[in-house]
């Protein structure tokens, strides 16, 4: 672990403001995670062996926070599930199940160095892109810069990682909604992260880490809404073209030069599978949080 720290610094705790988008869903535990569920660099680390999938609670998240310790960013992540690890209590082994965060990305470098660094978050730079077909529905595309090839990481890919079309439900009214109600369900929502590889971004925003790490994460909302969420993965390139349109070798007809674990299909969908997930259907049901707090604080770490 690079012990220079070439962007400033911002500890735990954060709180945070933001619109957050979500849905979730069950993966059965003997479902294999596809390639896609890490990001290249933490794949080829003890990042994504040093615990087991073991299935569970799913879920996608799309967070466009206003207002944190290192400014406004976007946000993209994926929690596949449930990851069985090893920790030593008391002199003994003992085997436990928590949540994970496997990929992750961010739109600017401070947010990506400190998640890193404060809590194992495996965040990487991606662009964004948020339109609007209709008045009400929001299309967002994400640009991964870790599937380009380029171990920098410095420009972002032309073909999206994930596409998801989020429209509101107008019939049901908004209500309040805290993921701490999740403890008075049994369900636990802490994340438990293994420690990150470093990474070669020229900025240095892709530190490594040495310490596991165990986190809850706190979202609330008193403007919660019910959502639908289109997850057909009809890709357009970062300069707007159609994947339609692109020449064949963009895609790989023999594979996946971008480490994306994506594949070209007749119809121009850029994905393995047609709805991102193996097994997921078209549309699902999901939760837009307007004027959310976000809390992330101070970890539990060890060795």
């Amino acid at each position: 672990m690079n012990e220079t720290h070439t962007l400033p610094l911002a500890p735990p705790p954060w709180t945070l403001k933001a619109t957050v988008y979500m849905f979730a869903f069950h993966v059965p535990s003997k479902q294999q995670l596809p390639a896609f569920a890490y990001s290249p660099l933490e794949s080829q680390s003890a990042f994504s062996s040093s615990s087991k999938f073991r299935g569970g609670l799913a879920s996608v998240q799309v967070i466009r926070y206003t207002e944190s310790p290192v400014g406004p960013y976007d946000e993209m992540l994926l929690v596949p599930g449930n990851f069985e690890y090893e920790v030593n209590e008391g002199g003994s082994v003992a085997r436990k199940r928590n949540l994970q965060v496997s990929r992750i990305y961010v739109s600017q470098k401070l947010t990506c160095y400190n998640g890193r660094l404060n809590w194992n978050i495996p965040k990487h730079l991606a662009r964004f892109s948020f339109t609007s077909p209709s008045p009400r529905t929001m299309k967002v595309e994400v640009f991964p810069n870790d599937t380009t090839g380029d171990s920098t990481e410095s420009t972002a890919s032309e073909r999206p990682f994930f596409t998801g079309i989020y429209s509101s439900v107008s019939y049901v009214p908004r209500f309040p909604f805290s993921t701490r109600i999740a403890g008075y369900l049994g369900i636990d929502f802490n994340l438990v992260q293994p420690p990150l590889p470093e990474g070669n971004a020229k900025d240095g925003e892709l530190p490594g880490t040495t310490k596991w790490c165990k986190i809850l994460p706190l979202q609330y909302s008193n403007k919660t809404s019910m959502i639908w969420v289109d997850l057909k993965q009809t890709a357009t390139s970062a300069k707007g073209t159609s994947a339609k349109s692109q020449p064949e070798d963009v895609a790989g007809a023999a594979g996946d030069p971008e480490g994306m674990g994506l594949g070209r299909q007749a119809d121009g969908v850029y994905s393995e599978f047609e709805n991102w997930w193996p097994g997921l259907g078209r549309w699902q049901m999901g939760l837009k949080l307007e004027d959310a707090i976000v809390e992330f604080r101070e970890g539990k770490y060890w060795n």
